[in-house]
């Protein structure tokens, strides 16, 4: 496990130990037969603070990527599982963010191997400038031999990384790979017909891809709308906090009138009033599941996710919650729970 110093400062070490102890007492609580009342309501609570640990580092993690802190992210979800092992959501969140990272890693080595190879397209313009002033032989044997080599490993990193962009489907990257690993291909001495007939096809079948997804633009003459009533009610919705009706109004005047200058203030006053209507519910349902009242909160969060259906901690919440209830139900329901 990480150490320390090893952790971001925004992840102390002191969340992780009490996340352990609060793993280890939960733990010993479930292989109790027959629970008291109290030791039930000391297993919501231990289940409210492992999801609160839980939901932190995964915040803390997705804020470190936003600010290209991989290294960091991964510390952090890695020293989590490390105490919570058995925890899916953290083992998810570990396992999407380590494909996000590969796949990053990839398109920076490639965006460097475009990089190198343009820089020795650069060389071989210059050396061809000194050629013309100053003759053949401006460069030595050995100096040749070592740009040559340079130009024919370019190549091969630049195709290889332009097969891969293809299998990804990022086009524009592959063709800007290949693009220069032909015009390399031209300086390498050993150069070999089949590889720059496979360089060839690649870069012919990203042009294609790139031609068939472009998005055609269609001009059509501007519909001349009264879209007054429609910003009426949706004014008159958001005064009124009816967020719902908001939604709707704001939906139809995006289909109707895309090219209004209301829609992007109104817009915006309807996404901030949102974010601040689900940010207190969620606040709402974690003090709720933190005292117990669990279906309560569940209520609070479903609530709010009419709101905002895309919402993955509302999702997550109500799932959690839900999984509570279902495991306090079947320990009321278990026979001879009477001291």
């Amino acid at each position: 496990m990480p150490t320390q110093q090893q952790l971001p400062e925004a992840f102390p070490a002191e969340a992780l130990q009490q996340a352990r102890r609060q793993s280890a007492e939960l733990h010993r609580l479930r292989k109790l037969d027959t629970p008291t009342p109290a030791q039930q309501q000391q297993i919501k609570q231990l289940h409210s603070g492992l999801r609160q640990f839980e939901q932190n580092t995964i915040r803390t993690a997705s804020r470190l990527e936003k600010q290209n802190d991989w290294h960091g992210a991964g510390q952090v979800l890695k020293a989590a599982t490390g105490v919570l092992p058995d925890n899916q959501a953290l083992h998810s969140a570990q396992q999407q963010f380590s494909q996000r990272r590969k796949l990053r890693e990839e398109q920076v080595r490639m965006e460097l191997a475009i990089h190198r190879g343009e820089q020795l397209l650069q060389d071989a313009e210059a050396y061809q400038r000194l050629r013309q002033l100053q003759g053949p032989s401006v460069m030595t044997w050995l100096e040749l031999k070592n740009f040559q080599r340079q130009c024919g490993s370019s190549v091969q990193a630049l195709q290889d990384h332009g097969q891969k962009a293809l299998q990804r489907e990022h086009y524009a990257l592959a063709q800007r790979a290949l693009k220069v690993a032909r015009r390399l291909y031209n300086h390498d001495p050993q150069q070999d017909d089949e590889q720059r007939k496979a360089i060839d096809h690649d870069l012919a079948l990203a042009n294609h891809r790139l031609r068939h997804s472009a998005p055609r633009t269609v001009r059509r003459p501007p519909k001349k709308k009264d879209n007054k009533r429609h910003v009426a009610e949706l004014q008159q919705a958001l005064d009124a906090g009816d967020l719902q009706s908001a939604r709707q109004h704001l939906s139809r005047l995006r289909q109707e009138s895309p090219e209004s200058p209301q829609l992007q203030p109104l817009q915006s006053q309807f996404q901030a009033q949102l974010d601040i209507r689900v940010e207190n519910a969620i606040k709402r349902g974690n003090d709720l599941y933190s005292q117990g009242e669990i279906e309560r909160a569940v209520t609070v969060w479903r609530d709010a996710k009419a709101l905002d259906p895309g919402n993955a901690e509302l999702t997550t919440n109500i799932a959690r919650a839900e999984k509570l209830l279902e495991n306090l139900r079947a320990l009321s329901a278990e026979p001879g729970t009477r001291r």
